[in-house]
């Protein structure tokens, strides 16, 4: 984001992360491995593919499988939400 500005800058600092709950680390893992295997619509993404979801989970050695595919539903509705409202 900062690279592209004219003229290019250095971010403010490298402590503005926000480190997440503990319990969300997994579905935040998952989430950035499948972020981008949405189900399209006519006017853009409507779900994410829930095959490349529980593929990921597997492949990760995720423990708490049904927990995790919840979360990741959570996470992608509110990230399509936000895809949409960018495109309207």
């Amino acid at each position: 984001m900062y690279v592209e500005r004219t003229p290019p800058a250095e971010p403010p600092c490298g402590d503005c992360r926000v480190d997440p709950f503990p319990e969300n680390r997994d579905a935040l893992k998952i989430f950035f491995i499948t972020r981008y295997q949405f189900i399209m619509g006519m006017n853009g993404p409507i779900d994410m593919n829930h095959l490349a979801i529980d593929s990921a989970i597997e492949r990760e050695g995720i423990r708490d499988r049904r927990g995790c595919f919840g979360k990741l539903l959570i996470l992608g509705r509110w990230w399509i939400e936000r895809v949409n409202e960018k495109t309207e």
